[in-house]
């Protein structure tokens, strides 16, 4: 490894921010190696970035109108948090009613994973 590379990916320096913030999130270095050479994973985290940003450019104005009157006399925090969680329930409502009876039990488990690792 040259001086400089981060030591899993091998960008950045000694561990770069995104390998640090996935170890912090509960990866490890192995599973984190193989997602980030995975060509299949990282193709598809490359095709949710472009949909999320057509979504986002689709629903925005939407969103907004129908937040207008809570705006007035809400916080921006508030605010935030409420379209932040109207976006990752759109998301759920989209894909999860899509999968099969065992990998819905998969997204729920990965979900609970998640939600365990952020609540340490």
């Amino acid at each position: 490894m040259m001086k400089g590379e981060c030591r899993i990916c091998g960008n950045g320096i000694k561990l770069c921010e995104r390998c640090n913030y996935l170890l912090k999130n509960g990866a490890n270095e192995e599973t984190i190696k193989k997602t980030l050479s995975d060509t299949r994973t990282n193709q598809i985290w490359d095709e949710n970035k472009k949909v999320a940003e057509e979504l986002a450019n689709a629903y925005y104005d939407s969103v907004l109108n129908e937040y207008k009157k809570q705006l007035k006399k809400d916080s921006k925090e508030n605010f935030g948090y409420n379209t932040f969680a109207d976006g990752i329930n759109l998301g759920l409502d989209v894909v999860l009613p899509l999968l099969d009876a065992e990998h819905l039990q998969k997204a729920k488990d990965k979900i609970k994973m998640m939600l365990k690792i952020r609540r340490k």
